[in-house]
């Protein structure tokens, strides 16, 4: 597992440089002074891929490829149509008409996470893991703090739960709790290398594929069904002949659904 050490900008208030080490203390990293070295430096010194930089506006994750903040990404736009009345795939597929417990297995930048949070019945239950350290801390920072200009976007981040783990793991704990609909976006099964939002994080990724097994393990904790996005699905579609394909004719990205077997199980 990589190091999360974490520093602050080059100018930071003894305020600041407080804050950072308290919140290096609460996700578990290392909090290390900056004395003015640069950011290879500091990679270069923990032998590190990635460091955690603490500012007044929030942390960044920086590597050699880049820097990420926390944005909502995508979301902006999506969450602009469904105002306007429009619909969205991924609510589509989703298929909630009453509230739902919803978990996001492969959370990442959290934009599919909000997009669920603003749009899903009232009283749904957004969790969300997320298997990177770095990226987690991030993205769970971003979701308690950051305030959008309208009041109901930002009550939608703080309704998302976000926990650092791995899904698999997650899901084989018989002690977990019991969700109506899973979903995963496992970015990295088909990446988009020109994506200049991905660079910056690549290196510090989980890059391991959503296998087979992992699907029919999720379909036997799914109370209602499992949800995938993805571009090309001919995989499962051949392992599981039921699956339906939601999205859009021209979209390059569909979602693929499974019904849950938990359910079946129960009765």
């Amino acid at each position: 597992m990589i190091q999360s050490v974490v520093t602050t900008s080059q100018r930071a208030t003894n305020a600041v440089i407080e804050q950072a080490r308290q919140w290096a203390i609460a996700i578990g990293g290392q909090f290390v002074l900056r004395d003015k070295r640069s950011v290879p430096d500091l990679l270069s010194t923990y032998d590190i891929p990635a460091i955690l930089i603490y500012s007044g506006a929030g942390p960044s994750l920086v590597t050699a490829q880049g820097r990420h903040d926390f944005h909502l990404s995508m979301a902006e736009l999506r969450i602009q149509h469904l105002r306007r009345g429009q619909t969205d795939h991924l609510l589509e597929a989703l298929g909630a008409i009453g509230p739902v417990r919803l978990l996001d297995c492969t959370c990442g930048f959290g934009a599919d996470s909000v997009v669920a949070s603003f749009g899903l019945p009232q009283g749904s239950v957004i969790d969300a893991l997320e298997s990177s350290p770095l990226l987690a801390a991030v993205t769970q920072w971003g979701l308690g703090h950051f305030v959008h200009g309208q009041p109901d976007v930002t009550a939608a981040l703080r309704r998302i739960h976000l926990q650092c783990h791995d899904y698999e793991a997650y899901l084989s704990d018989a002690a977990a709790p019991a969700y109506d609909i899973l979903y995963f976006d496992p970015m990295f099964s088909h990446p988009v290398w020109d994506s200049p939002q991905f660079l910056p994080v690549r290196p510090i990724m989980d890059h391991h594929i959503l296998t087979m097994s992992s699907i029919r393990l999720a379909r036997q904790k799914a109370r209602c069904r499992v949800v995938i996005k993805g571009r090309r699905f001919r995989e499962l579609t051949a392992s599981f002949p039921d699956v339906r394909i939601y999205g859009g004719t021209y979209s390059r990205i569909r979602y693929a659904v499974l019904d849950g077997w938990a359910q079946q199980g129960a009765n």
